[in-house]
């Protein structure tokens, strides 16, 4: 199924963004991403305004990138101004002036703001809980998750620009300021020992370092876990310049804020006591778009909706991926949830790497499994789903000693069950599917057997029962661990 583009400009106080989003809803995936680096925010705190200059250049801006989502073909585009215009006494005028050029635009309010950063990572994460704290240029916001929905949105004047023109500032005395700002007309409520969920640029670079410093086997930065003591691994770093612009993962636009973000943690730290710090690399764009959906549509599983959508992309034949799943099933009903959820979305990328070079399908299996830009997992799940599709597509080596860094032993080799049952129901019929329903896979006396239907007895073939034989050797083995 096709799905029309869909896009949202932001008009940050460090740049203006376009990203333009493909592929189902439930799980939008960014195919068109560029940024001006235009400094609003800079502007407003030190003129209290917008320069002319500056908003000309912001306008400019806006008109090439609505140019170019009308050339895309975007059917839903959503232009939305934060913290910089929302402060700027001349903002009516940027607003006017934006009009004429053919650009409408909305300011958003501090509050919808945090809302709708912490609706990007229910977007990305349904059942994430705690809370959510989006960094920017301009403003600090932040909200509890509870039941997926975001309480006590709330935004404070602590970007990463104020935050660097105070005058000596630790993170206890930056905590001290938020905390006024909780305790006044908000009253936020605080419970300590929930994760914080980290959104906004600054982070992820800080996140993306913090990889870099511990030698984290892989670079994907979506819901990367840090311990709270994380800013002791980091403080060296952000300290020099020079190791940040030799580290390749700052932008050199950020080195100068960097030190102001790290301060922020800090004082988060000390406020909320969280159990672990999660970045997001979702966040208000994808909220923007998560808020407009259905009630039905959020409550789908985004890595399922990713998953079906990219097996369907890559299928050579009638897509099946769902009956592989039901069809594996019976024999893996001691699966728990967190399993199943994964053991579902290996099944639905079964037919994702025939295009390749038959020495190297599983390698690029399980590469897409693990490198993808899939919503709602973690790298351990990235790895689990991984050795599924190793072993779906007969890795003959052994699995790629990475997957062996992110998950457990046990967690691979139930994978590898996954997998080499994919890869059975695939030699059945052809790999259409077409005949699932009249063959079944049983587990009995603890031997896995197929039981064919009268009607397609003559599906049955010796390179059939070499792949059962696999799948139950493998099963045997497992049980005897």
């Amino acid at each position: 199924m096709i799905f029309a583009p869909r896009a949202v400009i932001d008009i940050g106080s460090n740049a203006i963004r376009l990203v333009v989003y493909g592929g189902p809803p439930r799980a939008p995936m960014p195919i068109y991403n560029e940024k001006a680096r235009i400094a609003l925010g800079e502007s407003v705190a030190s003129q209290g305004s917008i320069e002319p200059k500056v908003m000309k250049q912001a306008i400019a801006a806006l008109v090439r990138f609505v140019s170019l989502t009308k050339a895309m073909k975007v059917e839903q585009c959503r232009i939305v101004a934060t913290e910089a215009t929302r402060r700027a006494s001349n903002n009516a005028e940027f607003i006017a002036d934006a009009g004429k050029a053919g650009v409408a635009f909305e300011i958003l309010s501090g509050e919808i703001e945090a809302r709708a950063s912490a609706l990007g990572v229910v977007c990305d994460v349904p059942w994430a809980t705690g809370y959510v704290a989006d960094l920017g240029g301009g403003s600090l916001e932040l909200a509890r998750l509870v039941d997926g929905e975001p309480m006590q949105p709330v935004s404070m004047p602590f970007g990463t620009i104020p935050i660097s023109a105070i005058a000596d500032c630790s993170p206890r005395m930056l905590a001290e300021e938020v905390e006024k700002q909780l305790g006044g007309d908000t009253d936020f409520k605080i419970v300590k020992g929930l994760p914080l969920h980290l959104v906004g640029g600054a982070w992820r670079a800080l996140g993306q370092l913090h990889m870099q410093l511990t030698k984290y086997p892989i670079t994907i930065l979506s819901n990367y876990t840090m311990p709270t003591d994380a800013t002791l691994v980091l403080a060296p770093a952000v300290a020099s310049p020079e190791v940040m612009e030799a580290s390749g993962v700052v932008p050199s636009g950020r080195i100068p804020f960097m030190p102001a973000a790290l301060l922020a943690i800090n004082a988060l730290v000390r406020i909320l006591e969280p159990s672990e710090l999660v970045i997001s690399v979702y966040g208000l764009r994808e909220g923007l778009l998560f808020d407009r959906l259905s009630k039905d549509a959020r409550s789908e599983d985004p890595l399922i909706a990713a998953a079906r959508h990219e097996g369907a992309r890559l299928s050579r034949f009638a897509y099946h991926g769902d009956r592989i799943a039901d069809w594996i099933t019976s024999i893996f009903e001691s699966d728990d949830r967190s399993m199943e959820r994964l053991r579902y979305a290996a099944c639905l990328l079964a037919d994702c790497a025939w295009n390749s070079n038959p020495d190297y399908r599983a390698d690029h299996a399980a590469a897409l499994a693990l490198e993808g830009n899939w919503p709602g997992v973690t790298a351990t799940d990235r790895a689990i789903i991984a050795a599924a599709l190793y072993a779906a597509y007969g890795g003959k080596r052994s699995r790629p000693p990475v997957l062996s860094q992110l998950a457990t032993p046990e967690q691979l080799d139930k994978a590898q069950l996954w997998g080499l049952a994919i890869r059975l129901a695939q030699r059945l019929d052809g790999g259409t599917g077409h005949s699932l329903s009249g063959i079944a896979l049983v587990r009995r006396d603890d031997q896995i057997k197929l039981e064919y239907s009268a009607s397609f007895k003559h599906l049955e073939a010796q390179t059939v029962k070499r792949r059962l034989k696999h799948l139950a050797e493998a099963f045997a083995a497992a049980q005897s661990v």
